[in-house]
């Protein structure tokens, strides 16, 4: 699983159910930049964070400019870590 996916998904959750969650900085912006997107494109699938994840791959292409900037940086980052961690 895409572990910047996994927090985004973790963060929206929590902000939906909660109103208010303790979360790094990073997470909190890129959790702002997709909500929208998660409500209009994946909304059966919360609160299950691999689904929410799976879905926003899907619909990539419908995704909003920010939120799609920060998936795909997200999965960049999620890439070069587990790359990293097979040597």
């Amino acid at each position: 699983m895409i572990r910047i996916g996994t927090r985004t998904a973790l963060a929206l959750i929590a902000f939906s159910a909660a109103g208010t969650v303790s979360v790094r900085a990073g997470e909190e912006e890129q959790a702002a930049l997709c909500r929208d997107d998660v409500m209009r494109l994946c909304l059966t699938s919360i609160p299950d964070r691999g689904r929410i994840v799976s879905c926003m791959k899907a619909q990539r292409a419908s995704l909003s400019p920010g939120c799609r900037a920060a998936f795909d940086e997200g999965m960049t980052a999620s890439a070069g870590r587990r790359s990293a961690s097979l040597r």
